[in-house]
């Protein structure tokens, strides 16, 4: 279904029952990532996921992709479905939306649920790189740019495992329009550090981070899990920065049993 904005729409798909769970995508991917544990999840919950602003099926404005703004279009979206509170979720880039929902709407938050992302902003270098990628992407080096980024979402486990992974990520990247990728990668760049908001997140918070992931330390992810009030930390074994399609069976179990034991 398409739900109207201010001035474009954005795809969600909407199943199951219980509580509500809304799943936010990373960068640069979409509501697909979230599919192979969608019948998981579903068993436990109503399950929202949704393609942001620019991604997937959804429109793609001129902007502006800011963290903040992206998180606007997800308390759009539970106003939409009539939800006072609900879980959130989100995936690396998800993630940081997520927490500027947390840190705009946290009474309107009854769980976290965190996938291969992080609270600290960009450091100085981090910044820079992405900075360098948008120079690459409006030079035309857009193939080179996800050429190179990619293959780091992966863990070479799953390249062995699964061959298609990366036919499936080039795909769903290659609908991805140039101002959406330079926009984005200019809002996670200048977004703030919300480390500051772990401890007053009381509430029930799940971690899951791959073992493998070559993106974003695991030892971050256990110490995102530990600032948490109420944090707790899942694994996942050969798994890189995408385990929701890298390991779908146990990431769908641990956000089930998080929401069953926890909620």
């Amino acid at each position: 279904m398409r739900v109207a904005m201010q001035g474009y729409s954005l795809a969600v798909e909407d199943g199951g029952h219980g509580t509500p769970v809304l799943l936010l995508h990373g960068f640069p991917m979409s509501s697909a990532a979230f599919a192979p544990i969608r019948p998981i999840v579903e068993r436990e919950a109503r399950l929202i996921t949704i393609d942001l602003r620019g991604f997937g099926a959804s429109d793609a404005p001129p902007g502006p992709y800011d963290m903040s703004s992206l998180a606007d279009d997800v308390v759009r979206i539970a106003d939409h479905f009539g939800l006072e509170r609900f879980v959130l979720g989100g995936h690396s880039m998800g993630g940081y939306v997520a927490f500027r929902v947390a840190a705009n709407h946290r009474h309107r938050l009854s769980g976290l649920v965190l996938i291969d992302t992080r609270a600290a902003g960009d450091t100085p270098e981090g910044a820079e790189r992405r900075r360098a990628a948008i120079a690459t992407i409006a030079g035309g080096g857009r193939d080179a740019f996800l050429g190179a980024f990619l293959p780091q979402l992966v863990a070479p486990a799953t390249r062995g495992r699964q061959p298609e992974l990366m036919d499936r990520l080039v795909a769903i990247a290659a609908g991805i329009p140039d101002h959406v990728l330079t926009g984005c990668l200019e809002g996670m760049a200048a977004r703030p550090d919300s480390r500051g908001l772990l401890a007053g997140l009381d509430l029930a918070a799940l971690v899951v981070h791959g073992a493998e992931d070559a993106v974003m330390p695991l030892d971050e992810a256990r110490a995102l899990a530990l600032a948490l009030p109420r944090g707790r930390f899942v694994e996942v074994p050969e798994a890189g920065h995408t385990p929701t399609l890298e390991q779908p069976q146990l990431v769908g179990e641990a956000i089930a049993r998080f929401l069953a034991e926890q909620l």
